[in-house]
């Protein structure tokens, strides 16, 4: 329920999605007054879901039984493919890509299921916090295993997910760069002695 979520395509997918349906059923909305009085009604439901709730939250801690997130909200069509870089003698070099084999640096932590779960907050707005914690754990690791590169580049490749037929033939569909961030790795050195 962050506004700034309901940008991500993923999310506009889904709002024209129930624009179709609703201009098939005879009403016609602009999509940005569709989207206002979603948000009016998914806040008021919220708000009313959250009341009701909330006796038995403490059952929830005290047994370990909550849910923090929504399951099975709506498929996910453009996911978010964390990929990591580091800078030596002056060009790039990819040192890790989400699930690639030959490019794992850091693969055991990062491409662990608990991990990947964050990794894929971490790509939306509202994450903004963790994911400059996790940039900051990046490039103190980077610093250490690549005494030779200035920067780390972290970045995620968003893009829709292909058809099966676009998967079976190997076309990538187009996409874009998502929550870039680029470290200095120097300070997080030790001064050499004189």
């Amino acid at each position: 329920m962050q506004r700034a979520s309901w940008q991500d395509p993923t999310v506009q997918d889904e709002l024209a999605a129930w624009d179709a349906r609703l201009v098939h059923l005879g009403l016609h909305l602009d999509p940005a007054e569709l989207e206002d009085r979603l948000w009016v009604l998914a806040r008021g439901y919220t708000h009313v879901r959250n009341r009701v709730l909330a006796p038995l939250q403490p059952y929830y801690r005290i047994l370990g039984t909550n849910q923090s997130w929504r399951m099975f909200v709506a498929p996910h069509r453009y996911p978010a493919r964390l990929h990591i870089s580091v800078e030596e003698g002056g060009s790039w070099r990819e040192v890790y890509v989400a699930r690639d084999p030959q490019l794992d640096w850091l693969g055991p932590q990062l491409d662990h299921d608990r991990f990947r779960s964050a990794l894929f907050r971490y790509a939306w707005p509202s994450y903004g916090k963790a994911w400059s914690e996790l940039c900051e754990w990046i490039s103190r690791q980077a610093a250490r295993d690549f005494p030779q590169a200035r920067r780390v580049r972290l970045r995620f490749w968003k893009a829709r997910t292909p058809s099966p037929q676009k998967a079976r033939q190997g076309i990538e569909p187009p996409g874009r760069w998502v929550r870039a961030r680029t470290l200095d790795l120097e300070p997080l050195r030790p001064a050499a002695a004189p």
